[in-house]
């Protein structure tokens, strides 16, 4: 219980409060007694307490608790399964709402009863619950924080879902530590609510994560905390295969329940009328199937016995091909269903669309695209660090790995909650300023003013006696850092084209780790927050207590697993099947451009499958370019050509000196398996072996 308790009081003279129902980081929920109304029936009444008492919080949570009443108002009179509304009022700072008291239990009781659900059960539970939130998502609402909890069973045997999230966003305002206005609110109970909701960014989809976590703990019949459920090691996937409560439950379910609670949002049902349509269809699947394996005897017209189907040989004979077209019908029907059913989106935007177009797959992807793929947890990684104070993400991937792609939505998603941010691609520093530190920092400065949308103030600021790299940090500290106030995120993309400085480098790289150091107690440095990007291994001596490289939160881009390109091949509009998709990763890997240039032109019916991995590895093929390009760099150190030669030459992995197995790594043509290492993929293995001969 709070501190400001409320049991015994007469809110607004009507509602008399006379018991705590529940008590949380938001507020308490009391039951009362509506003292206006014959008989005072009992009514649920929420005590919503800010954690901010600021005159300015105060009146913008009071204005979002109007607009929130409203739709939990419009919610509760559209649909029974939700509780009405009655009243919304502030009284002495305290904000109230006034509800519908739900004679019942919640979920909790069922699904942690002690005994397991069948497959029957949960599909149908999971479809009581999915129905009335399909309502809530139709309204263009999210609830995030379904959970048992929050499902009470009525007296009447329905679902009525209680205590939305929008509610607890209102005691939740506070103040960013700039003094603005804190714009992300991370509302849930941890378990049921899935990484992008952690973040701040909830979607329909988040809700479904829920729901299908739900299912998991109703096949146990025991309390599992969702934090708990195993993992497929290779994707850290939710995964029913490696769950033995789900032994007994068909595929076709357990896909459902994968489906439901994939990590990436845009993996999941779109909606809860998505999900609910996916479990019709396997009700009616299974009904169907039913009906031709057991097959009833029943009345005709005229109130005579038909013959039993099991009676007739011909009908036997023809059974089994009747029920394939049956199964195959609404087999059809479930992978059709995401298809078929869309919401509005006015409120949160469906990044996942559909486009009819194929991209060209060069350079980044657009932050628009649909051809995206991301590698959960690394994009919420990089956005929930980015707006940490001093943060420093470094991004280490081969070439063509999807590096900036993803530095430009961290960026993005940076500049979304209110930070100022600068890109810098160090390729574009003219060879004149890499051969001394002193213009190579002047540059720099000048750069960043410039993203920043400030004058340059180079010649005010790099005078005196003192050295280039105090001038630089004056330069931040008390003219850039001083002049934003907001926090400055700074992307600093292919940083290796200094590697082959070493001076500038060295000196360079020990800059950004004292100003690392100096955001740990300083405030001004607090507000700069850094995100580098490279291709290769750091191969330059640096002292380890002067470089931002063993620092900072690391992120190594890997390639596309399978379900990934199976995504891409979707996107790309191809029937393709296992066989194609495996055929594919054997010659071009998970490498994310090699798939694209793939798929695209397969997609444009420039090649076919067949046609490309019969001449990828020669120089007819599409990665000709990528190709020689690897030969070349190969080429400069003839250690390396030996180490690659070894590699292709051998048909088991081989072990090789730490640096030169790290340095083929960096460029994207080997692959660890323990210390040993062999060709990323076949393209590479083939191409070699005839360049590359002894």
């Amino acid at each position: 219980m709070t501190q400001y308790s409320v049991i015994g009081k007469t809110l607004r003279d009507r509602y008399h409060v006379t018991q705590l129902l529940g008590s949380g980081g938001f507020g308490d929920t009391y039951l009362a007694k509506d003292l206006d109304l014959p008989r005072s029936p009992q009514c649920v009444v929420k005590h919503l307490q800010p954690k901010n008492t600021n005159p300015r919080i105060l009146e913008i949570a009071e204005n979002k608790f109007n607009r929130e009443a409203e739709t939990l108002y419009r919610l509760g009179n559209a649909n029974e399964q939700i509780p009405r509304l009655f009243a919304h009022f502030e009284e002495n700072g305290q904000f109230y709402l006034v509800q519908e008291f739900i004679d019942g239990y919640d979920l909790s009781q069922e699904i942690h009863s002690g005994y397991p659900k069948t497959e029957k059960q949960v599909l149908q539970l999971l479809k009581e619950i999915l129905e009335v939130l399909a309502f809530v998502h139709q309204q263009n609402v999210i609830h995030r924080d379904i959970k048992p909890q929050n499902l009470r069973r009525r007296i009447d045997g329905k679902i009525v879902l209680i205590d939305f999230g929008i509610v607890k966003e209102i005691a939740s305002l506070g103040t960013a530590p700039q003094g603005q206005m804190s714009q992300t609110v991370a509302i849930g109970t941890p378990g049921y609510m899935p990484g992008e909701q952690q973040v701040g960014r909830p979607q329909f989809s988040s809700d479904v994560y829920a729901v299908g976590i739900i299912g998991f703990q109703a096949l146990t019949g025991l309390y599992v905390d969702p934090r708990t459920l195993p993992r497929d090691p290779n994707n850290g996937e939710l995964c029913c295969a490696l769950f033995r409560e789900c032994d007994h439950i068909s595929p076709a379910f357990a896909e459902i329940l994968d489906t439901m609670v994939r990590y990436d949002y845009r993996q999941r049902y779109e909606n809860a009328a998505v999900a609910l349509k996916a479990l019709d269809n396997l009700l009616r699947l299974e009904q169907a199937e039913t009906v031709i394996a057991t097959p009833n005897p029943s009345l005709n017209g005229k109130g005579q016995q038909h013959t039993s189907l099991t009676s007739s040989t011909s009908i036997q004979t023809e059974k089994p091909s009747l029920f394939k077209q049956i199964a195959r019908f609404f087999r059809n029907l479930l992978s059709e269903s995401e298809a078929e059913t869309s919401l509005p989106t006015t409120i949160i935007p469906n990044h996942a669309a559909k486009s009819s177009k194929f991209e060209q797959p060069e350079g980044q992807v657009s932050l628009d695209s649909d051809f995206y793929i991301a590698r959960p947890p690394i994009e919420d990684d990089c956005y929930g660090t980015i707006l940490q104070s001093g943060a420093l993400i470094r991004i280490k991937a081969p070439r063509q790995m999807g590096k900036t792609s993803l530095l430009s939505r961290t960026l993005d998603y940076a500049r979304k909650q209110g930070c100022q941010t600068a890109y810098l691609n160090l390729q574009s520093a003219d060879a004149e300023f890499l051969d001394s530190l002193d213009k190579f920092l002047q540059w720099f400065c000048g750069s960043i003013a410039q993203e920043l949308n400030l004058p340059d103030k180079l010649a005010e600021y790099w005078q005196g006696v003192l050295g280039s790299k105090n001038k630089c940090t004056n330069y931040f500290q008390r003219y850039l850092l001083s002049e934003i106030k907001s926090p400055v995120v700074l992307g600093l993309d292919e940083v290796d084209q200094i590697f082959q400085h070493p001076e500038v480098a060295a000196e360079f790289f020990a800059l950004l780790r004292a100003w690392h150091e100096k955001s740990k107690n300083q405030g001004t440095w607090q507000k700069l927050r850094l995100a580098i990007v490279h291709s290769k291994e750091v191969y330059i001596p640096l002292n380890i207590n002067q470089s931002p490289f063993n620092v900072g939160l690391p992120i190594e881009l890997s390639e596309f697993n399978q379900s990934q390109i199976e995504d891409l091949v979707q996107k790309h509009q191809l029937s393709w099947g296992d066989d194609e998709v495996k055929q594919l990763i054997a010659m071009v890997g998970g490498h994310p451009y090699l798939v694209r240039r793939a798929l695209y032109e397969i997609a444009r019916g420039r090649m076919s499958l067949s046609r490309l991995l019969q001449i990828a590895p020669t120089e007819e093929g599409m990665f000709n370019d990528h190709l020689r390009r690897h030969l070349s760099n190969l080429r400069e150190d003839d250690k390396l050509v030996a180490a690659m030669r070894q590699v292709i030459t051998d048909n088991q992995p081989v072990r090789l000196d730490t640096g030169s197995a790290f340095k083929l790594r960096s460029m994207g043509l080997v692959k660890f398996q323990g210390n040993d290492v062999m060709p990323l993929c076949d393209l590479y293995g083939l191409y070699f072996r005839e360049r590359l001969r002894g």
